[in-house]
């Protein structure tokens, strides 16, 4: 598939001694998938107006001061690509330079568009995403499996990144960031997602778009409510907020999360979360997935997701793994495999953990929920996958030795001391409750946990958010 417009224009940046992509940040990096075709690579160059906080090379492309290339203003086309709250800024700073030949991002955009939008919406195309091309999980998957066994033609379209495994029969793929892919949204009746979409996606009517979300639960503070988080990714909460017809909620505490901290004010279905719909199915899929891994009938799983940090972990509080897979054969009397899934953000995890050869280096795989599924105990420090892996009514320990410094990167809705879960700030600490641990007392606490903040999960989400898909289209 080729963009017509998109092709003039490169037939006339081909005339330019330079094309120049004003702005070093994600707006850029996501106009890159949408130009890269169509570009000649030794004319590009990425330009900043202060290089010491920019990167010196993004995606292959150098990283430049706008300043190097005044002297050949008339011979450069730039295409401002940055947030839309600084265009302006920046568009001034370009005539004060003497800039002459420029254009935005969001023009080029619209021109796509006004391109794509020639082509009717297609009632059946349903269009889903988990995050920015992760791969095929979250609650967008288990949304599409669903989907799947509906006897209605639809045609269904996943947005895949480089590399990711074959999706299921039945649903095409659709590579993040390219003209395909805003082609195929720009002619979609429904979206399904998890996350944002970007500053370039652009919504017409009769376009209908799902909002899942990714994280459940009281835990850490999101959106508006958060501090610290840029004014750039609020405008772009603000405007999917905007966009979105229908949010998904696992429990009342979201819903009214929803409201106050995305600035939302539209549908909310209240069903529990699809992918969460695996807690209540048979043990059969539990059986298979130690069987993939090569774990044995009679040996647990213990499961260590630790979330991403900005900050480096201190030698001392990195959790003895060791320690506590010993302390979980006493306490339970069997052997324990350790899984170890580190947060997909976090680049180098090496230089914050040891490793030891017979532990199972789990990040890899796609879906985090059949983990849950396998594992039998979960030691996490801050993820939202607390809560949901919980549901199942496993026991939880929270490992946090760096709280302090943690929480002035995010706050939260509650001290984790309120919550059921085992919190421990050191591995002498961790092996001690674990040895402690009382079943009972566990459970009660967890049942009142999961009623006080109003959990909808019951194994139903998936046909739920079905049957409002399905109905949609019909309408």
């Amino acid at each position: 598939m080729e963009s017509a417009y998109l092709k003039k224009l490169s037939e006339f940046l081909q005339t330019c001694r330079y094309v120049l992509l004003y702005g070093a940040g994600g707006v850029t990096g996501d106009l890159l998938c949408l130009l890269d075709p169509y570009l000649c690579k030794e004319k590009i160059c990425i330009v900043v107006s202060d290089q010491k906080e920019n990167q010196s090379v993004l995606k292959g492309y150098p990283v430049k001061k706008i300043s190097e290339f005044c002297s050949m203003q008339k011979e450069v086309y730039v295409i401002i690509s940055a947030a839309p709250r600084y265009v302006g800024q920046m568009e001034e700073s370009l005539k004060a330079q003497g800039f002459l030949h420029y254009c935005t991002a969001s023009y080029l955009v619209d021109r796509i568009y006004e391109e794509i939008w020639k082509t009717p919406i297609k009632k059946n195309k349903i269009v889903l995403g988990n995050g920015d091309a992760y791969g095929f999980g979250g609650n967008p998957k288990y949304i599409a499996l669903e989907l799947m066994k509906s006897e209605k033609k639809l045609d269904l379209v996943w947005i895949t990144g480089d590399g990711d495994p074959g999706l299921p029969k039945g649903i095409r793929r659709v590579s993040y960031g390219t003209y395909e892919h805003y082609y195929e949204l720009g002619t979609a009746q429904i979206w399904v997602d998890n996350q944002h979409k970007n500053f370039h996606t652009r919504k017409r009517n009769g376009q209908i778009y799902i909002q899942t979300w990714h994280g459940g639960g009281p835990l850490k503070k999101i959106e508006f409510d958060a501090e610290g988080l840029s004014d750039t990714y609020l405008d772009l909460c603000e405007r999917n907020s905007e966009m979105e017809d229908l949010l998904i909620s696992p429990s009342e505490f979201n819903s009214s999360l929803y409201r106050r901290a995305f600035h939302y004010q539209g549908e909310i279905l209240e069903c529990g979360y699809p992918r969460n719909d695996l807690f209540w199915e048979s043990r059969e899929r539990q059986v298979r997935i130690k069987k993939l891994f090569g774990v044995k009938p009679q040996e647990g799983i213990l499961l260590f997701a630790p979330t991403y940090r900005e900050f480096a972990v201190k030698k001392e509080d990195i959790l003895d793994l060791i320690r506590v897979q010993k302390a979980l054969e006493r306490r339970f009397g069997r052997a324990y495999r350790v899984f170890v899934r580190f947060h997909p953000f976090d680049k180098e995890p090496e230089k914050k953990y040891t490793w030891h050869g017979e532990w199972t280096n789990v990040t890899a795989c796609h879906d985090v929920q059949e983990l849950l599924v396998a594992a039998d105990i979960l030691i996490t420090d801050y993820s939202s996958i607390m809560w949901d892996f919980s549901l199942q009514r496993k026991p939880v320990f929270l490992f946090h030795p760096d709280l302090d410094r943690y929480e002035k990167e995010r706050g939260y809705y509650l001290p984790f001391k309120s919550m059921p879960y085992m919190e421990v700030f050191s591995n002498e600490e961790i092996c001690q409750k674990i040895e402690e641990f009382q079943e009972g007392r566990y459970q009660e606490a967890l049942s009142r946990f999961l009623q006080d903040y109003g959990s909808f999960d019951r194994g139903t989400a998936s046909k739920a958010v079905t049957e409002r898909i399905l109905k949609i289209i019909e309408e």
